[in-house]
């Protein structure tokens, strides 16, 4: 599964826990504690979203403000609903205005920035959760309960979640980072940037890695080996002149491609393919897998030219 997914899933499994959490206490709360977790909530999904999909959009920050400002602004009215009108007001354009923040700084700061700052936005989700159910439950209009081994009562659970969290996040893939890496390795050993190299593996359902960097009108090398059990391709969307084939190993399966506009490759099972070709144009692109079903499945990737 890739980063954005996992990140996501987290971001979201977390968001419903604590709205949860905090809809069976809002009795106990006043209006100030509702609009403070309203607007915390919008502002830190809409910060995450945003920077994730200015990543992944990188070169359209028409789409990437679009998904940010939605899931942030949707985030801050789902979790204020319950809570009052004005919560929902405030939660929904505190999620709209961290969406665009979030884009804009991922599409303004460099790939190699993108993996530390994108781990202090989730480290800082994570414990405003829980110092929003701390100042929940410390707000006490109730007899206290008996702390439970796994409940925010006891202290020992917030330093246990944020190490959770902490080696979770330095366990994700960050296939940008070492995609770019390795082409700035081997480019450092060449006065004249030559060919770039890359192997992209594919399995049952998925490529690895799942995002490229290219340099636009350096010619990039990719071998295509298909590790799976049944055949598997990868198809560059594009449209226009945006990309250049110099040369190809399987000019027999092109879907009616004629491969001077999408880099295309097949390999069956245990086989591999290799092609030659630069882009003329900087953005960002998607690729998938054509066989019927695959991308469906989630053989889908971007391709990022800078």
């Amino acid at each position: 599964m890739s980063l954005t997914y996992q990140v996501l899933i987290y971001v979201g499994l977390s968001f419903g826990w604590f709205s949860f959490f905090a809809w069976k206490k809002k009795k106990r709360m006043d209006h100030m504690h509702t609009m403070i977790i309203g607007m915390s909530m919008g502002m830190m999904i809409g910060l995450i979203a945003g920077l994730l999909f200015g990543a992944e959009y990188k070169g359209d920050l028409f789409l990437s403000t679009i998904w940010g400002m939605l899931i942030g602004g949707i985030s801050g009215m789902i979790i204020g609903i319950p809570l009052s009108l004005l919560t929902t007001v405030e939660g929904t354009l505190s999620g709209i205005m961290a969406g665009m923040m979030g884009a804009m700084l991922g599409e303004m700061i460099p790939i190699e920035k993108m993996e530390p700052l994108l781990f202090l936005f989730v480290m800082l989700h994570t414990g405003c959760i829980l110092l929003l159910s701390n100042l929940i439950e410390t707000d006490e209009r109730e007899p206290a309960k008996r702390k439970g081994l796994f409940t925010l009562h006891n202290p020992i659970t917030p330093p246990v979640l944020l190490i959770g969290v902490f080696i979770w996040f330095q366990s994700l893939p960050f296939p940008i980072l070492s995609a770019e890496s390795d082409q700035m390795h081997n480019q450092n050993h060449m006065s004249q940037p030559a060919v770039q190299e890359i192997n992209l593996i594919a399995s049952d359902f998925s490529y690895k890695p799942k995002q490229i960097v290219m340099k636009k009108g350096v010619p990039m090398k990719v071998t295509f080996l298909n590790n799976g059990s049944v055949e598997h391709d990868f198809e560059v969307v594009s449209t226009g002149n945006n990309f250049v084939i110099s040369s190809e190993s399987n000019n027999n399966h092109q879907h009616g491609n004629k491969g001077k506009e999408k880099p295309h490759l097949h390999a069956k099972p245990g086989e591999s393919a290799t092609s030659v070709w630069q882009a003329t144009k900087e953005g960002s692109y998607e690729f998938y897998c054509t066989i019927p079903g695959h991308k469906e499945n989630g053989m889908v990737g971007s391709l990022i030219v800078i």
